[in-house]
């Protein structure tokens, strides 16, 4: 009779240790990855410099006759550019804003030309939450976007990029209205005829104030 043969389980469990070890080195790989989604950046002009990624606004708070609040500067400007594909001939950038809070029909977007220099055409940063047609919107707090480039019709490259809203609040100041005292004329009566030809009539002036909030 043949001796049966056993196994001590010895290689099975190598085998199956280096190939836990391969899913898990992969699966390592494909995290970092996903984490390192791009090279994208926004480059937003700030005074004389440029921040990465990074938006600021201004608020003050008005009370008074002229009660309101004020956001400054009113859009930033800003530039794509990705180090993984260069600006080039024919080619564009389109990216999407898709923050929760974003109405998303459609999501903001903005298309700009990125066939030259070193950047894409520049664009205005504003507050909002819908598209608009000259600027770029974002909400306070981080802001997620997705973007293509493109050359001609092919997308070359995708990815998604964040960037940080922040609103710096100045404080709240009392606001009056500016009044002007002006003269103001007005005619005493009908200067046309019963057939609706001019004649002469005569205009009395008198004094009014106009008022407006700065």
């Amino acid at each position: 009779m043949k001796h049966a043969r056993y196994f001590t389980g010895k290689a099975p469990i190598k085998f199956l240790a280096i190939l836990v070890g391969a899913f898990l080195f992969i699966l390592a790989a494909f995290t970092v990855s996903a984490q390192q989604t791009s090279e994208a950046q926004f480059r937003v002009k700030n005074e004389n410099t440029f921040n990465i990624n990074f938006i600021q606004f201004k608020r003050v708070e008005y009370v008074g006759t002229c009660p309101g609040t004020v956001i400054s500067p009113d859009s930033q400007s800003a530039r794509f550019v990705s180090t993984k594909t260069p600006a080039g001939p024919n080619r564009r950038v389109i990216i999407k804003n898709v923050t929760d809070g974003m109405e998303t029909n459609p999501y903001p977007y903005t298309d700009r030309g990125y066939n030259k220099g070193e950047f894409s055409e520049d664009f205005g940063f504003k507050l909002g939450n819908s598209h608009k047609t000259r600027n770029f919107s974002v909400l306070e707090g981080e802001n997620k976007f997705l973007y293509e480039i493109k050359e001609n019709d092919q997308v070359i490259e995708q990815g998604a990029l964040t960037a940080e809203v922040s609103i710096q609040n100045l404080g709240t100041f009392p606001r009056q209205q500016i009044c002007q005292d002006q003269v103001e004329c007005r005619d005493t009566s009908d200067c046309r005829d019963s057939k609706g030809k001019k004649r002469s009539c005569r205009r009395e002036c008198f004094p009014v104030q106009q008022c407006r909030c700065p």
